[in-house]
């Protein structure tokens, strides 16, 4: 039988703990190099002013606040909205290039029964993003619903086709004002076919307003 070499057992041993105690160090200093911290900030950051795009020609619309309510509304619905508009309007004066903002706030002036507030909203905001329908098609609903300009209603939903020839409401809101405003039977039928050849894969609604017009006249 052999002897063990009790030496070379005190050796192995001491070589062991010599590694666990490393590997145990090594461990606790990545844990601790990118453990999260506790700690928190001790100041919010200002708020980004962001400048309008150089050229801007355009005047900055007033932001008054608090607005007139004209509309007959609810207690609860008057504060919601200046709520609403409070916020959106506070935001806009440390940076008015938002034109979500401005749509959004001429949704609210337009609830209030703020129509002209809501006009110069969406103008800016029209002028902010060129290349987007729904301002006009905003535009639009507002010269027929509220301020009574056809002319100006016409010419509103008009661009907006012209920057999305997809939206099919927008050809239903202009067959809407040539059939019940205008009272232009052609160009009410007219648009609905427009709307149906520039999108005949998702023409069907279309189609059968057509169809409910065809029979009514």
């Amino acid at each position: 039988m052999f002897q063990v070499d009790r030496k070379l057992i005190l050796t192995l041993a001491v070589l062991v703990l010599a590694l666990a105690g490393g590997g145990y160090l090594a461990w606790k200093d990545l844990t601790s190099r990118y453990a999260p911290t506790t700690e928190k900030a001790q100041s919010t950051p200002e708020i980004k002013i962001v400048p309008l795009p150089s050229g801007n020609q355009k005047p900055v619309p007033a932001l008054p606040f608090p607005p007139e309510i004209k509309a007959n509304l609810s207690e609860e619905s008057k504060k919601m909205a200046l709520e609403n508009i409070k916020m959106l309007t506070e935001d806009l004066r440390q940076n008015p290039g938002l034109p979500g903002h401005w749509i959004n706030l001429g949704l609210q002036r337009n609830f209030i029964g703020d129509f002209e507030g809501a006009k110069e909203a969406w103008e800016y905001a029209s002028y902010l993003r060129p290349d987007d329908f729904i301002p006009p098609h905003n535009l639009g609903d507002l010269y027929t619903y509220s301020l009574n300009d056809y002319a100006k209603a016409e010419a509103s939903y008009r661009k907006s086709i012209a920057l999305d020839p997809s939206q099919l409401m927008v050809y239903q809101k202009l067959h809407e004002l040539y059939r019940y405003r205008i009272k232009d039977n052609a160009k009410a039928r007219a648009i609905l076919e427009e709307g149906i050849s520039k999108n005949p894969a998702i023409s069907l609604w279309l189609e059968k307003i057509l169809d409910e017009f065809t029979s009514s006249i």
